[in-house]
């Protein structure tokens, strides 16, 4: 997520899917490649290669990226979602908006068998902002993104999500209402009610 515009009355923040469309053309590719060779050796590498093109033009076609328009003057949320493949806009009021949120949470990757190593399983932190509206309907303001990573057995909780949650308290202080980030189980909450800095519960 970042700022792409700012002024006294309007907001403007765009994030985008980047990192999965790279994967997703970087799939269809190695299919395509694995496909023109199974060609001239018939195999199941075929099949694989269908399957890798399928998954790699998925991945491309469900990326989407996010575009928040807040104008104060007109009291107005502008939300846009864009897809290679059609989009969304939608308006929401300024009014209705209660908080804005930051919600970490632990994710389990690797794990994963290499030959005869299996790679240790471990911890990563993952983070995303909403607006949290009064009616309890939320939007995300990006996408869930990685921070830091730690192994199981560590007792250290670091944040890499350091630019998230300062950009969403910034949008917090442009609208007049609480930022809250919640961290996950076992971690500290910061609160910060109109700005300026968190109170850690």
């Amino acid at each position: 997520m970042k700022i792409t515009n700012q002024t006294a009355d309007d907001l403007a923040l765009k994030e985008g899917d980047a990192k999965a469309i790279v994967v997703g053309a970087t799939v269809f590719l190695v299919g395509v490649i694995v496909m023109f060779y199974a060609h001239f050796i018939p195999s199941t590498a075929l099949w694989v290669a269908i399957g890798l093109c399928i998954v790699g033009l998925i991945t491309v076609l469900v990326s989407s990226s996010i575009a928040v328009d807040m104008n104060r003057s007109t009291g107005q949320i502008t939300y846009q979602t864009k897809r290679l493949i059609g989009g969304r806009t939608t308006s929401y009021a300024i009014g209705d908006v209660l908080r804005i949120e930051t919600r970490k949470s632990w994710r389990m990757e690797g794990g994963q068998q290499t030959g005869n190593v299996r790679a240790a399983a471990r911890q990563v932190l993952v983070s995303q902002s909403v607006i949290v509206f009064k009616d309890g309907q939320e939007l995300p303001l990006d996408h869930q993104n990685n921070g830091s990573s730690l192994s199981i057995d560590s007792g250290v909780m670091m944040s890499g999500s350091g630019k998230e949650v300062a950009i969403a308290n910034q949008v917090a202080t442009f609208l007049g209402v609480p930022f809250q980030e919640i961290a996950p189980p076992g971690g500290s909450v910061g609160i910060n009610i109109g700005g300026g800095t968190g109170i850690q519960l």
